[in-house]
C-alpha cells in the first residue's frame, strides 16, 4: 500500500510540473503599439514603470514622460559635480528613489520644474551595464518625489571605484548593489542604507570576477544579491566558464545561502528579477544562445523554469495576481504561441500566470532594453531597433 501511495504522490508531481511548462491553449502574439515620443531616447537610457508615469533617466538627469509621450517633468541630478545616475526604484508612497556614484565633491540639489499629478508606485528596478570610472567612488541616493521634485541627496564615505547596478527599497531600508574596482578586476558590493541615510559597513562578494547586477530587500528581511561570477564563493566552484550566482544574506549581513546557475562549457549570468524573485537571464554554449527565466523560492529552490532561443538581454517585470512578464529577443518558434516564426530577432514579451503556465504573448519591434508595469499603464517595453530606441505598450 506505501508503494502505491508514493508512486501515486510522485505521479502527481510529474503532471504539476508538466502543466507549469505548457501552454493551456494556443496563443495569439499581438503586436504592441509604439509610443510616439516627444522627445529621442537613447539606448543608454533606463526606464522605470511608475503608475501613470514613465520614467527615464540619462546619466544625471531624470524625466517623466505620460502614455501619449509627452513630458511631465524634469530634473538634473546634479549641478557642478561629477556623478551617474544607473539605477531606479519606488517606494510605497510613489517617491522615486534613484541611485548611483559620485567623485569626491559636495553635491548641490538644483532647482525642479515640476507639472504632473501624483504618481503610483510599483517598484520595477532596472539595472544598467556601464564601465567603471576611476573617479567615482561614493555611492550617492537621490529621492525625489512623485513629481520630480528633489527630497533628500544621501552618499556613503568613499569606496574604490564603484558602479551600482541595483537599487531595492522596503519599509525597513534600502539596499544597492554593483560592483567595486578591486585591485586583481573587481568583486560585487552591496550597501544597505536606513530610510534616514544612515549606511552601514558595504558587504563584499568575491574579488577579481564577480558582479552583482540586481538586489532585493524580501519581505523575509532577508537580501537577495544576483549576478555573475567566475570565481570560488562559499566554497562553490564555477561549474561553467561564467555561472550565474543568488546570495542570500540574512538581515545583520551574514551570507546564508548562495547557489550557482551553471551549465558545462557556458557562460550563465542573470541580469533581471523581480521582488517575487522571478529571474532572467541568458545561457550561452558556443554559438547558442538562450533566454533562462526561472521562479524561485525563498529558499532559493527553483519551483519553475523556462529556456528560449534568443540573442540579446532578457528582463523581467512582476504583473497582476502573481503573474510574470519576460521580454527577450526571440529567434525561433514557442511552444503554444501558433503564429511566432520569426526571420530575425525580434522582441517578444511572455505572460506567466501565477502558476508559471505560459497564457499570452505579445511582439514588438527591435531588441528588448527594459520592461516594467504599472495598473494605470500596463506592460511597458523599451528596444532598440537599426532606426530608433521605442517604448511600446498595450492599448
Amino acid at each position: 500500500m506505501k508503494k502505491i501511495l508514493v508512486s501515486f504522490f510522485t505521479l502527481l508531481l510529474l503532471l504539476s510540473s508538466h502543466n507549469a511548462t505548457a501552454a493551456p491553449k494556443s496563443i495569439l502574439a499581438k503586436e504592441m503599439v509604439a509610443i510616439n515620443l516627444a522627445a529621442p531616447v537613447t539606448a543608454d537610457t533606463k526606464m522605470l514603470v511608475s503608475g501613470s508615469s514613465i520614467i527615464l533617466l540619462n546619466e544625471s538627469n531624470v524625466r517623466a514622460i505620460g502614455p501619449d509621450g509627452v513630458e511631465k517633468w524634469s530634473l538634473a541630478l546634479t549641478q557642478g559635480v561629477s556623478s551617474i545616475a544607473t539605477a531606479l526604484a519606488t517606494d510605497n508612497s510613489g517617491n522615486i528613489w534613484i541611485a548611483g556614484s559620485s567623485a569626491n565633491a559636495p553635491i548641490v540639489i538644483p532647482d525642479s520644474t515640476t507639472t504632473a499629478d501624483p504618481i503610483n508606485p510599483d517598484n520595477v528596478v532596472v539595472d544598467p551595464r556601464v564601465p567603471i570610472r576611476s573617479d567615482l567612488t561614493i555611492a550617492t541616493i537621490w529621492k525625489i518625489s512623485n513629481v520630480g521634485a528633489p527630497i533628500s541627496v544621501f552618499t556613503s564615505e568613499p569606496l574604490s571605484a564603484l558602479l551600482v547596478n541595483s537599487i531595492s527599497i522596503n519599509t525597513k531600508g534600502i539596499t544597492l548593489g554593483g560592483i567595486r574596482a578591486t585591485d586583481n578586476g573587481y568583486s560585487g558590493v552591496i550597501i544597505n542604507c536606513d530610510l534616514a541615510g544612515r549606511f552601514s559597513k558595504p558587504i563584499f562578494l568575491g574579488t577579481n570576477d564577480t558582479s552583482i547586477d540586481v538586489v532585493i530587500r524580501g519581505t523575509d528581511s532577508n537580501v537577495y544579491a544576483i549576478g555573475t561570477s567566475t570565481e570560488t564563493l562559499l566554497g562553490k566552484k564555477v561549474a561553467g566558464y561564467r555561472d550565474g550566482i543568488i546570495a542570500k544574506y540574512s538581515n545583520t549581513g551574514k551570507l546564508a545561502a548562495l547557489v550557482r546557475s551553471s551549465a558545462s562549457k557556458a557562460k550563465r549570468e542573470w541580469i533581471s528579477a523581480t521582488n517575487s524573485l522571478f529571474l532572467a537571464g541568458s545561457v550561452q554554449t558556443g554559438k547558442r544562445f538562450e533566454s533562462a527565466l526561472t521562479k524561485f523560492a525563498t529558499n532559493l529552490s527553483p519551483t519553475w523554469t523556462y529556456r528560449f532561443a534568443s540573442t540579446g538581454a532578457t528582463y523581467s517585470a512582476l504583473g497582476p495576481s502573481g503573474s510574470h512578464f519576460a521580454a527577450f529577443a526571440s529567434t525561433s518558434t514557442i511552444k503554444g504561441v501558433s503564429n511566432w516564426k520569426p526571420s530575425k530577432p525580434t522582441a517578444l514579451l511572455l505572460i506567466f500566470d501565477n502558476k508559471g503556465v505560459l497564457v499570452d504573448a505579445k511582439s514588438a519591434v527591435g531588441t528588448p532594453l527594459a520592461l516594467g508595469y504599472s495598473k494605470d499603464l500596463g506592460i511597458v517595453l523599451m528596444s532598440s531597433s537599426q532606426t530608433a530606441v521605442s517604448i511600446f505598450r498595450l492599448t
